[in-house]
């Protein structure tokens, strides 16, 4: 989100493809903030689709990082990695879940599958969460979009704006690279 100190004339949408720490995004709100990066509330936008990343997804970074024992990847141990597996099985709450009656439920099925993987190792309460993400649901609305609205509304007017993707192009998992190669 460093990205929005550019100049006062972009706006910044983190975009949908981003796995979202809502923490983390306040933290940097408030360090914009303190540097007086003009209209920092005003110019941040994020989708309504970007996936969460919880703090349960930290917890499961870690624990999956010990279970590979002297092969281990070097994860932040932030979630990352699992937020974007949760993600890609479609077992993910997106930023929008925050504000439908089955959020907690769908947060609680997500914890209850990594507690069966994980058992007493998980050191991770979801009842603490979902009282922290009630806390953050009127915080987070006013940054809310529909993505493609939004950037409908961009190109109509004429404005300037940097969208946060996720990783590069083949670092993502929405990239599939294919052999088309075969033996006749």
């Amino acid at each position: 989100m460093a990205t929005i100190v550019l100049g006062s004339q972009w706006d910044n949408l983190i975009g949908s493809g981003v796995v979202f720490n809502v923490e983390a995004f306040f933290k940097e709100l408030t360090q914009l903030e303190s540097k007086d990066v003009p209209r920092v509330h005003e110019r941040i936008h994020v989708s309504s689709r970007c996936h969460l990343n919880f703090a349960l997804h930290a917890a499961v970074d870690g624990l999956s990082e010990e279970e590979l024992g002297t092969s281990q990847i070097g994860t932040t141990r932030r979630g990352i990695g699992p937020a974007y597996s949760t993600k890609a099985a479609r077992d993910g709450l997106r930023v929008i879940d925050l504000y439908h009656e089955s959020f907690e439920q769908k947060l609680r099925l997500l914890a209850e599958g990594y507690r069966k993987r994980y058992g007493k190792l998980l050191k991770y309460s979801v009842e603490d969460e979902i009282q922290r993400f009630q806390g953050y649901k009127e915080q987070l609305r006013p940054y809310i979009v529909d993505a493609v609205e939004y950037m409908k509304a961009v190109q109509a007017n004429k404005r300037s704006v940097l969208v946060e993707s996720s990783q590069a192009l083949s670092m993502t998992e929405c990239h599939v690279e294919r052999n088309e190669n075969s033996a006749d």
